[in-house]
């Protein structure tokens, strides 16, 4: 008889810790969760590439400048009210290419994009 509530614990509390375990473990390590910062898939890939150009253009309207977008270097992403950019990028400047570091945030449903940030290294 006590051998059956040893069974029944065992066969309760042990699923239930590894599955808190688990939780905790892909929370951690695998799962993109909200507010962490998380390394760009590829700096090939078409939304940032476009963030990339529009951090570009609103920089040369904002200081009558005349850089050009190359390419973008690496990056982060954040998930917040909307997304964060923090990228890497390169641009043309009279001929002599430079790397430049951005921040960008953006509302996609609301239609929203503002640069935050722009230095030129």
């Amino acid at each position: 008889m006590a051998h059956d509530h040893y069974r029944s614990f065992f066969m309760i509390v042990i699923p239930l810790l590894l599955i808190f375990i688990l939780g905790v473990c892909f929370a951690n390590y695998g799962q993109k969760t909200i507010g962490n910062w998380l390394e760009i898939a590829s700096p090939d890939d078409h939304t940032v590439i476009e963030v990339g150009q529009f951090a570009v253009d609103e920089h040369n309207k904002d200081t009558n400048s005349s850089l050009t977008f190359e390419r973008v270097v690496m990056g982060d992403m954040q998930i917040v009210g909307g997304m964060n950019w923090r990228l890497t990028i390169e641009v043309e400047d009279l001929g002599a290419l430079k790397n430049c570091e951005i921040f960008v945030y953006e509302e996609s449903w609301q239609n929203v994009r503002k640069l935050i940030s722009f230095e030129i290294l």
